[in-house]
This record gives C-alpha cells, structure tokens and sequence, in this order.
C-alpha cells in the first residue's frame, strides 16, 4: 500500500490495532493471547487464543492473515512499539519477515498534544476526553475501539488534517 503522509486523515485507510499479552517481554516468556484490528466500521481480524505451554505457538497460523491486513492501511494503536515488538518477535520465531508498514501512534500524539499530562495510559486518556469504551479495557478489540475513539479526539483536539500532522511514520521491523 502506497501511503502519502500529505494525505487527509478523514479519508486515510486507518486500521487501529491491539494485542493482549501474558507479559511484559516476549523474549522472557510472555506470549500473544489476542490481537484485533478494527477498520473505521468493522473488525477486519481477530483472534483470541487459549493461554498455552511457552514451546507452543498457537500465533504462528494467525500471523499470515494479520500480517496482510496491517499492509492493508495505516496501523494506528496505543503504544505501539510494543505491540509490534511482541508481532515481530513471533514472527522471527516461525521465520516470517515483517512487512512494511505505515503507523500512527496515539501514546507518541498524546504526548505532543497533552504536554503536561503525567498519565498517558488509554484508560486515563480515555477519562480525560470523556470518553467510555464499549466494555471494560484489556481486551484486544475493546481497546483497538477504544484507540479509535482516542484518536479522533485528538485529531479534533489537535486540529489534524494529513496523516503528517498526526505523526505517521514507517516502520523498520529490523528495529524492533
């Protein structure tokens, strides 16, 4: 996909993103338990699998599908080098390569555009734009909704007009 930073933000292809995880860090242990991308009308792809030994890797089947749908828009999510780092880190596990991809993400906005807040996590950002998700956080598909809701708020709050403006970036899987 051939992304313009130029380009509106109210006509991008966003896709926001999140994952669940057992953990912190991926090379200690921690293993993918869900992951969701949501598209500005509909959930594109969702998987949530059952916690399982360390040696198993039941993310390897889900990896070619999330993989084509993260090429398929710009991927906007909270914290996102996290949630790629742990994608990433399976996916060198089963020998895939990571593919290009644009970005958004609304911790790194956040703390441009709310300088003095000292609480960038989604559940207080959420709070202080008002805003009250669908269903209580820490579920993949609740919080790619609810980066949704955060994102537009701070495209408004911002005053955003091209995915530059809201700090679209691409991403080197080789960093992560």
């Amino acid at each position: 996909m051939v992304v313009w930073p130029g380009c509106l933000i109210r006509v991008a292809p966003l896709l926001f993103f999140d994952i669940e995880t057992t953990g912190l860090r991926p090379d200690r242990g921690a293993r993918i338990t869900e992951m969701a991308l949501v598209d500005r009308g509909e959930v594109r792809f969702a998987w949530e699998g059952a916690s399982s030994a360390p040696d198993e890797h039941p993310v390897a089947a889900q990896l070619p599908p999330l993989l084509q749908h993260l090429q398929a828009g710009v991927v906007v999510g909270h914290n996102v080098s996290f949630d790629v780092g742990f994608i990433a880190y399976e996916a060198e596990r089963v020998g895939y390569a990571g593919p290009r991809i644009w970005y958004i993400d609304t911790l790194a906005l956040s703390r441009r555009l709310l300088p003095s807040r000292g609480d960038y996590r989604l559940d207080g950002l959420l709070a202080h734009f008002d805003l009250v998700p669908e269903a209580p956080l820490h579920t993949a598909v609740v919080d790619a909704r609810a980066t949704q809701a955060l994102f537009w708020s701070l495209v408004d709050r911002g005053e955003l007009e091209t995915l530059a403006d809201a700090g679209v970036r691409r991403l080197d899987w080789t960093t992560f």
